[in-house]
C-alpha cells in the first residue's frame, strides 16, 4: 500500500494558421472599339481609276548569267565539327554524373539498438557457505531523507512507468544471513529486529540496481505497532502494512500475521514477503515509478481507469518481491517448495474486498509474484505496459 498525491497538468496551446490571401486576376481587353487600332476606315471612298491610264511596263529581260547554286550545309566540315562539338557538350556532363554516382556509398539504415540483456553473473563464495555477488549490506536506517528526483511534464512521468531506466537493470545473488524466527509468539521488539535485519538484506540486493539506474535508494527503518497509530501519512489501520511517502519509512502491523491462517503464516516468509513489498514501494518512491503512477492517476477521467493504474503499481511490488526472493534464494535456502507457498501467500492476498479491486485478483498477485521469483531482470516486472488481463 501506498500514499500518492495530486498532480498539475498543463499543455501548450497552438497558433491559428495564416489565411491564404486570393490574387485579383486582371480581366481581357477587347480590341477593334472605335478609334482604336484596328477601327474600321472613315471617309468618302478614293476616285476610281481605270486600268488604261497606267502606263504599260517594259518587257522582261530574260536572265543571260547562270544559275549559281548553294552548296548544302551538311556538306560543309564546319557543320559536323559544331556536331560533335555540341554531342560533346551534352553527352559528357551526362558520362560524369553516372560516374559520380556509382562511386557514391549506398544509403544505409540505422542501426538498430541491441535488446538489454543481463550480464553474466560471477558467483562468490558468500558468508553463509552459499554463492553471492554481493556483501552483506551493514548501513543503518535514514530516518530523514533527501527528497527523491520528480518527473517535471507529463511525458516524464509517463516514461518513468514505462521506460525507466530501472527496467534495464538487474539482481545479482545476494547474502542474507537472515535467521528464522516465530512471529506468530516474537514479542514487538523481537519482530521490529527481525524486520530491520531483513532490511538489510533488500539492502543489499536493490540498491547497487537502482544506483546503476541514476538514482539513490535511502535504508528505510520499519516501525512495529500494535492497534491503530498516527504517523506522518495519517491514521494506520491495524492488521496492516504501508510505505509511508511522507517519511519514506516502513509500518507493520504485528496483529497482520493474526488475520491469515496458520496454514499460511507458517510458510517460510510470509511476514518477509509483505515487507519486500512494500519496499518495492520504496524503490518506486526513489525511481520516479510511484510519483509518476501518481500524476496519471490524477489525470485518469474515470474510477476504473484509476483502479487499474494502482494495481499496476500494487502488481509491480509484488514483482520486485519475488524478484529479491530470487535474489536471495540460494543464500537462504530457498526450496521449490517454499517458492511455492510464497506464490500461494500472494494468492490468498489477493482474495481479499477491496485489495482485489486496487491491488489485482489473487490469480494475477500470483502470476506476478511468480514473474519475479522466475527472473533476475527488473524488466520482467514492467506491469505498466502489461495486458488488461494480467493486471485485474
Amino acid at each position: 500500500m501506498s500514499q500518492t498525491g495530486p498532480w498539475g497538468a498543463g499543455g501548450p496551446g497552438g497558433a491559428p494558421y495564416p489565411t491564404w490571401q486570393r490574387q485579383a486576376r486582371p480581366g481581357w481587353q477587347s480590341l477593334g472599339a472605335a478609334g482604336g487600332p484596328w477601327a474600321p476606315p472613315s471617309g468618302p471612298p478614293a476616285t476610281y481609276v481605270s486600268p488604261a491610264a497606267y502606263p504599260t511596263a517594259a518587257p522582261y529581260a530574260a536572265q543571260t548569267s547562270p544559275r549559281q547554286t548553294r552548296r548544302p550545309a551538311w556538306r560543309s566540315p564546319f557543320y559536323w565539327l559544331g556536331v560533335f562539338v555540341g554531342i560533346f557538350v551534352v553527352i559528357m556532363p551526362l558520362v560524369g554524373a553516372l560516374v559520380s554516382a556509382q562511386n557514391q556509398p549506398l544509403p544505409t539504415r540505422p542501426a538498430r539498438p541491441s535488446p538489454v540483456t543481463a550480464s553474466p553473473i560471477e558467483r562468490v563464495a558468500g558468508p553463509t557457505g552459499t554463492s553471492a555477488t554481493s556483501a552483506p549490506y551493514t548501513g543503518t536506517p535514514d530516518l530523514s531523507p533527501d527528497q527523491p528526483p520528480m518527473p517535471e511534464t507529463d511525458r516524464e512521468a509517463r516514461a518513468a512507468l514505462t521506460a525507466n531506466p530501472l527496467y534495464a537493470q538487474s539482481l545479482a545473488p545476494t547474502a542474507c544471513a537472515i535467521s528464522a524466527i516465530d512471529l506468530v509468539g516474537a514479542t514487538k521488539a523481537e519482530t521490529a529486529a527481525h524486520l530491520n535485519q531483513f532490511v538489510s538484506c533488500l539492502m543489499a540486493a536493490w540498491r547497487p540496481p537502482v544506483m546503476t539506474a541514476g538514482f539513490e535508494l535511502p535504508h528505510p527503518s520499519v516501525t512495529v505497532y500494535t492497534g491503530e497509530i498516527n504517523s506522518p501519512c495519517g491514521v494506520l489501520p491495524t492488521a496492516n502494512a504501508v510505505y509511508c511517502t511522507a517519511d519514506q519509512q516502513i509500518y507493520y502491523s504485528s496483529d497482520l500475521i493474526e488475520s491469515f491462517p496458520r496454514s499460511l503464516t507458517d510458510v517460510r516468509f510470509f511476514s518477509e514477503s509483505v515487507i519486500a513489498h512494500e519496499f518495492g514501494h520504496t524503490v518506486q518512491y526513489r525511481t520516479e515509478i510511484l510519483i509518476g503512477e501518481a500524476v496519471e492517476e490524477n489525470a485518469a477521467i474515470t474510477e476504473d481507469d484509476q483502479q487499474d493504474l494502482s494495481r499496476r503499481l500494487e502488481l509491480q511490488a509484488d514483482c520486485f518481491a519475488g524478484l529479491f526472493l530470487s535474489a536471495v534464494a540460494q543464500s537462504t535456502a530457498l526450496s521449490p517448495a517454499d517458492e511455492q507457498n510464497i506464490v500461494d501467500v500472494f494468492a490468498s492476498l489477493g482474495g481479499t474486498v477491496p485489495y482485489s479491486d486496487d491491488h489485482g485478483t489473487g490469480t494475477n498477485r500470483a502470476y506476478w509474484a511468480t514473474q519475479g521469483l522466475g527472473s533476475t531482470n527488473v524488466g520482467a516486472c514492467s506491469t505498466f505496459t502489461a495486458p488488461d488481463d494480467q493486471v485485474s
